[in-house]
């Protein structure tokens, strides 16, 4: 579903300030897998979001989605394959038009685009069931102002626009962290129910560790633009937050990048099964 060949950006090259944000990355997503993606800031999650959407072009390296070459893909290219949701809630929503009008404009990015009326019985149905996953309320109030939502509400919507039209990828870039926690908690929920009903192929950055064990199937740590580890989800959930934070911060050698080192189950011990690792 999702092919990233030796992928890598350099930021100010040649300058004093020169920073590797994308090193030789490679990754293969599968579809419908929701890979949760961790590392500390500058590790180059959102460089990697932003590379996969297009609005960051690598310098080299190829990327694929669903088996068609992107790389030289302009964003609205990309627009039909990719959704994204952002951190700020602010961001992804026209505050001013309905929450009908906000779902129609993400139906009509998603279509082809034909002379017809927009805001049919038929697609409030839609929207409403859609809407409804979410458990706020949110399907019995299509004709309010966005502007008149709480933040997790306007995320919420955010989430059900990025999902119409079916994409073929969903990004999530910290999309809970600016919300409070019983929100975050509400729109993650959410967010494991709608990609769980969609199959959607998803790629969650987050830097809440409860989250990267508990959700998805898939864990892959980032630092200084390389992907460090991949654990699946028995790995993961053996592993627990305190081993997770510990694998993290657990200096490794580049000879055992990205595959060979990677922590054990026992919380306390990260380990690595490379002899070459002097961790």
């Amino acid at each position: 579903m999702l092919g990233i060949f030796g992928a890598r950006k350099t930021f100010f090259a040649g300058t004093a300030s020169q920073r590797v944000a994308l090193d030789e990355i490679d990754l293969d997503v599968r579809p419908g897998q929701f890979c949760v993606l961790i590392g500390s800031n500058g590790a180059g999650k959102s460089t990697l979001l932003n590379a996969i959407a297009g609005s960051l072009r690598i310098d080299t390296g190829r990327i694929a989605i669903d088996g068609t070459d992107v790389t030289a893909h302009p964003p609205e290219r990309r627009a039909r394959l990719v959704s994204r949701v952002f951190q700020d809630p602010m961001v992804g929503t026209a505050a001013v038009m309905t929450i009908e009008e906000n779902l129609l404009l993400a139906d009509l990015r998603a279509g082809p685009h034909r002379l017809r009326w927009g805001l049919t019985a038929a697609r409030r149905s839609a929207w409403r069931d859609r809407l409804a996953l979410l458990g706020l309320g949110l399907e019995n109030r299509l004709g309010e102002r966005v502007d008149r939502l709480s933040g997790g509400q306007r995320q919420a919507v955010s989430l059900i626009m990025a999902i119409r039209g079916s994409p073929k990828l969903l990004l999530l870039d910290e999309h809970t962290a600016a919300l409070d926690p019983a929100t975050a908690a509400a729109v993650m929920e959410a967010t494991v129910r709608v990609v769980r009903e969609e199959g959607l192929t998803t790629l969650m950055v987050t830097h809440n560790m409860q989250h990267a064990v508990d959700v998805g199937d898939r864990l892959i740590m980032m630092d200084a633009g390389r992907i460090r580890f991949s654990l699946d989800a028995a790995e993961k959930k053996a592993l627990g937050v305190p081993g997770l934070i510990a694998a993290s911060a657990r200096p490794t050698t580049a000879s055992c990048w990205p595959s060979e080192c990677w922590p054990s189950s026992t919380a306390s011990s990260p380990w690595c099964r490379s002899a070459s690792c002097r961790g």
